[in-house]
């Protein structure tokens, strides 16, 4: 039980630290309330997990309608980018995306078709080799909280030593998040 449970850990990290949206969410949102802000993310993107986890536990084998809900949260993650890029001529470059995180969560991870090969592949094949899907989704959502909390309060502690130049990192990070969700939803259709 253990040992699956550090095993997702340091496998959860490998997917965590790569650049996504969700990290340039907490770039560009987090640094007002950094710990709501992380928690909240994580959440809306754990529940998905849960469910996926308990799904591969009780042998689901298709998703229906698999490709209209990542061109659906592919579109979302563009408007969200998009928000985000306008909102940095607001006062301290405060981000209308800071009160949902948890929505974010959700549409970042429906959006992106890696999580879904991931879960496909790689997280279905793990619990088939080690049917313990709690140990297993207790690390795995352990990662992203670790990462997501330790890097919104980077952010956070880092926006005042950027000073103005901090509205530029949060435009970037826009930019980033519509890349993203165009990105996701060509590769729904070049799949």
């Amino acid at each position: 039980m253990l040992s699956v449970m550090l095993a997702s850990l340091v496998i959860g990290f490998s997917g965590a630290v790569a650049p996504g949206p969700m990290t340039a969410y907490v770039i560009g949102a987090a640094h007002e309330r950094p710990l709501p802000a992380a928690a909240l993310l994580v959440l809306g993107h754990g529940i998905l997990e849960a469910l996926v986890v308990a799904a591969i536990a009780f042998g689901v084998q298709t998703v229906p309608f698999l490709e209209g809900i990542a061109l659906a949260g592919s579109a979302v993650l563009v408007f969200f980018g998009i928000q985000q890029f306008r909102s940095t001529g607001e006062v301290g470059g405060s981000l209308p995306l800071g009160h949902r995180p948890f929505v974010f969560g959700v549409t970042a991870t429906l959006s992106n078709p890696y999580w879904w090969i991931w879960w496909l592949t790689f997280g279905a094949g793990f619990l088939a080799l080690n049917p313990e899907p709690i140990p297993f989704y207790v690390g795995h959502i352990g990662a992203d909280l670790v990462w997501y909390i330790a890097l919104s309060l980077i952010v956070a502690r880092s926006a005042g030593f950027l000073g103005v130049h901090y509205a530029k990192v949060v435009k970037a990070s826009g930019i980033a998040m519509m890349l993203f969700g165009l990105y996701y939803a060509l590769s729904i259709f070049w799949a």
